[in-house]
């Protein structure tokens, strides 16, 4: 499910096709056709003169993966199949600000041309809501790729005082609410975005691993807590998008009603001095506050975690007396805990080793509210 977002182009295709840009920079994304079937592509800078990347058809939205170089004469790309056979090949090179050449499988051939993309200016003209609706921190190609779905309404269901509005989009079967009733009207549009944005999002990466032949990807979508101050919800999701093995994973969403914010754990439950650290966002390993945090959540969240899960639930903290057991007593397994709130606390879910994973989200991993409140986060205060 990992996308490809990279390498970025100069302002004109000429000097995209001679100079390889840095591998921080951000993907050069195209749109154009092929014959006459729409297509946007995606391309990375490798090393040397090595590109990589994919491309999709509008009328599909899954991805193809590229390979390739880049030299003095232009982009030469193909298409493998599984077992690494050639099943496509495109020839391109610069003319003017575009991008022309030839598409060619087996004996057939068609004339392509490709146009660079300028997401800005997409974003900020007559139709940039559908080029902002992943939000604007999502990558031209996925923003283009967004902007050619639609959301159905489904079912509405009463939750905890709150009528939620469900949306579906139709292409993957990926679904998501809304909040209808209950929050003030200020408060719930800033609410709603998010929801919305993570529901284009887990329909793009739906699209991307459904790529792969015989793929699946499969995601339940299921509230925990509504009030006044927080929205907490759960999304599970199976997916196997080729590979060795399917996988699956829950990737809980908490926003505080109030600001409007997505949150973090430390939002919450808050066990350090002065205000928690935070990263600059997906990636930032190597920044000051992202180490700060990795250590503050090794040094005190984690024995905090195990010791008061302990307490409470001493039986299932004990070591198993086999290798085949649950090892909840291992500080390995808590050091990047999956986490949402309920209305009776906050739920910390381990994460265990492949081999380990019906270890996995134990019912019972609950800290009660008046175990929590001791240590409130700033949302919390």
């Amino acid at each position: 499910m990992k996308s490809l977002r990279l390498l970025a182009l100069s302002c004109c295709a000429a000097v995209a096709l001679c100079a390889p840009a840095s591998a921080s920079e951000p993907a050069e994304v195209w749109r154009g056709t092929v014959g006459t079937l729409p297509v946007a592509l995606s391309l990375n800078q490798g090393s040397g003169d090595e590109v990589y990347g994919q491309y999709f058809y509008f009328k599909h939205l899954r991805d193809l993966e590229l390979q390739g170089k880049r030299d003095d004469k232009g982009l030469h790309l193909q298409v493998l199949d599984r077992k690494g056979a050639t099943t496509e090949r495109w020839e391109l090179s610069a003319k003017g600000d575009a991008l022309e050449g030839q598409w060619r499988a087996g004996k057939r051939s068609l004339p392509v041309r490709l146009q660079r993309v300028d997401i800005a200016s997409l974003r900020a003209g007559r139709d940039g809501e559908r080029y902002r609706r992943a939000g604007d921190d999502a990558s031209a190609f996925d923003a283009l790729r967004v902007s050619e779905l639609a959301l159905e309404k489904s079912k509405t269901q009463q939750f905890q005082g709150h009528q939620l509005q469900w949306w579906r989009e139709p292409r993957t079967g990926m679904e998501l609410f809304t909040v209808e009733s209950g929050v003030d009207q200020p408060a719930r549009g800033r609410v709603n975005t998010i929801l919305k944005q993570r529901l284009w999002r887990s329909a793009v990466d739906a699209l991307q691993c459904t790529s792969a032949p015989e793929s699946d990807f499969d995601q339940t979508v299921t509230p925990r807590l509504l009030d006044r101050r927080f929205l907490s919800l759960s999304l599970m999701t199976s997916y196997y998008c080729g590979g060795a093995h399917p996988d699956f994973g829950d990737s809980p969403l908490t926003i505080d009603v109030r600001s409007g914010r997505e949150l973090t754990l430390e939002d919450v439950l808050w066990l350090g001095k002065g205000a928690p650290p935070r990263s600059a966002g997906r990636g930032d390993y190597d920044s000051p506050g992202y180490k700060r945090l990795s250590e503050y959540r090794q040094s005190t969240l984690v024995p905090w975690t195990i010791k008061t899960l302990t307490r409470l639930h001493p039986a299932e903290m004990a070591k198993p007396k086999d290798e085949e057991g649950c090892d909840y007593s291992d500080p390995d397994v808590w050091g990047t805990s999956i986490w949402y709130l309920t209305a009776e606390g906050l739920y910390l879910g381990p994460y265990f080793a492949r081999v380990a994973r019906a270890c996995e989200y134990p019912e019972w991993s609950l800290v009660p509210w008046k175990q929590v409140e001791p240590h409130p986060g700033p949302a919390l205060k």
